[in-house]
């Protein structure tokens, strides 16, 4: 019994640890496909109305980070979406062949017991703690041309 309680703990500890990785792949694969159709979307709309597109892409957004496996209202209110010209700067207008940067920053929960607390300690990206949940938020960027 001795042995199995110094073997068993590890183990489980590991086990619990690859699915809350598992999760956080998931939602990074996410995230990253968020990030394309908002951009996608942002493109084809932004020569006319900078702003309609801005918002359309921000719905996009939205919709791809709710609907991921474990996407919940919580985790989209956490949701961001940037829109850059080269560099930094922000932008207001868009002319057909402008190149953007549309960064898209996601939170997503880390929800397996012991394990959220050691990886929120180790992350070194931007997290967020809120209550008693521990959240880590996820980039993705990509640049697009404008329409």
């Amino acid at each position: 019994m001795t042995e199995f309680l110094l073997a068993g703990i590890p183990l489980l500890l590991l086990l619990l640890a690859t699915a809350q990785l598992s999760i956080l792949w998931i939602g990074k694969g996410a995230v990253d496909t968020a990030a394309h159709l908002a951009a996608r979307k942002f493109a084809r709309i932004a020569r006319t109305d900078f702003r309609k597109a801005r918002e359309a892409a921000f719905a996009e957004a939205l919709q791809g980070c709710r609907n991921r496996p474990g996407g919940s209202l919580g985790s989209v209110a956490l949701t961001s979406l940037d829109i850059t010209g080269g560099g930094d700067r922000k932008i207001d207008r868009a002319i057909a062949g402008d190149a953007l940067c549309v960064r898209l920053t996601h939170g997503v929960e880390l929800v397996v017991p012991w394990i959220d607390r050691i990886l929120f300690s180790l992350s070194p990206g931007e997290k967020i703690r809120l209550g008693g949940r521990y959240y880590l938020m996820l980039q993705s960027k990509r640049w697009v041309t404008v329409e």
